[in-house]
């Protein structure tokens, strides 16, 4: 049996989901497997975060997220799927989609992994989704509310709809004890003005708080990014960008895990973030924004500390909050919440288990 996998990204960057996926379906069925990327000039190539699979590149003359550069990423990734005849077909978000439309012999079985808004995409891809009848299997989601928005928006028929949610696998990696934290905040991701709210880290009140920022900043210029870094106060240090495997291992020093983004946007809002996730994981519990998802698990599993916003003067009674618990048992108990989510429901096999009760015939 072979297994194809049509992804949005290249693997080994971000959205680990996919590779996670891909593995699982491959040791389900004891298949081969074909996973097509896009070529990205400024990333290279990290294949051996996922050694059991196989992977190619799709390469373009126009930068593959640009409108020319995803046309010829879909005919590229469709002749390699044509050419691999695979019997299980994943599609990575609606990015990928058109995929489905140029196969010459559309697979015995598909699997759409819708983990990104679709209205995001714009006008195209709204009109796209909704011819979808008939040609699904499968449709998974990261997100209940966002599920519930995009079946009545699309009405896909009648395809099972599962929400996986964005875990890690399991790992019997115990967190680190207390007395060997480093008594610090980190945040790592995307540092942009509008949408993850760099600004409030210049803020003097914020500064009084050890805070650690990883990740590229997203600047217009390079004055603006050397501008505002020169306003960080002392407490707060930015660290750079790091690479994944990195993170994991740093982060399990800390004391919380920063959450926040902008959710000016339904993208934005029921954004279902790997980091979260990878936090609660690692032992160290989320300091969240109420983003409907985070919100749900925290309060569901006492796990982590919530903001009553997403406003400056919210972070700030978080961050004095989290900080006066770690001195307290009530910091022990959300580790040991933690530990208790990530065993039970909030790893990436016992995600897969609610897609296994779908795959239980060969396609």
């Amino acid at each position: 049996m072979r297994i194809g996998c049509v992804s949005d990204v290249c693997l080994g960057y971000g959205s680990p989901q996919i590779g996670y996926l891909v593995e699982s379906l491959a040791e389900h069925y004891g298949a081969e497997t074909l996973v097509a990327e896009p070529s990205v000039r400024h990333l290279a190539p990290r294949h051996n975060v996922f050694p059991g699979l196989r992977i190619r590149r799709a390469h373009t003359v126009f930068d593959p997220y640009s409108a020319a550069g995803r046309s010829e990423y879909v005919l590229a990734a469709a002749a390699m799927m044509d050419e691999w005849e695979p019997d299980l077909l994943v599609i990575c978000c609606t990015f990928s989609l058109p995929v489905l439309f140029k196969l010459r012999k559309p697979p015995a079985y598909v699997i759409y992994y819708c983990y990104e808004s679709v209205a995001h995409y714009g006008e195209f891809d709204v009109e796209m989704n909704g011819h979808l009848k008939g040609r699904l299997d499968v449709i998974l989601f990261p997100e209940e509310n966002r599920a519930a928005l995009e079946v009545s928006r699309f009405r896909f028929g009648d395809v099972p709809t599962l929400v996986l949610y964005n875990c890690p696998r399991r790992t019997t990696r115990p967190p680190l004890p207390k007395q060997m934290r480093n008594g610090r905040f980190i945040y790592a991701g995307m540092i942009d003005r509008e949408d993850t709210f760099a600004d409030y880290y210049v803020n003097p009140l914020v500064g009084a708080h050890p805070i650690d920022l990883f990740g590229p900043i997203r600047a217009a210029k390079d004055e603006d990014r050397t501008s505002w870094l020169s306003k960080l106060p002392k407490r707060i240090q930015y660290c750079g960008h790091i690479a994944g495997g990195d993170l994991a291992e740093l982060r399990r020093h800390y004391i919380y895990s920063l959450v926040m983004w902008n959710p000016r946007t339904e993208n934005q809002h029921y954004a279902a973030p790997n980091k979260f996730f990878e936090s609660i994981a690692d032992g160290v519990p989320p300091l969240s924004a109420p983003h409907p998802q985070c919100k749900k698990l925290i309060d569901r599993y006492q796990c982590g500390v919530l903001t009553s916003d997403w406003s400056e003067a919210g972070l700030l009674v978080g961050l004095d909050h989290a900080r006066k618990l770690f001195a307290t048992s009530e910091w022990d108990s959300m580790l040991a919440n933690c530990q208790s989510a990530f065993a039970g429901e909030l790893n990436w096999e016992r995600q897969f288990e609610k897609l296994k009760v779908h795959l239980t015939k060969q396609p």
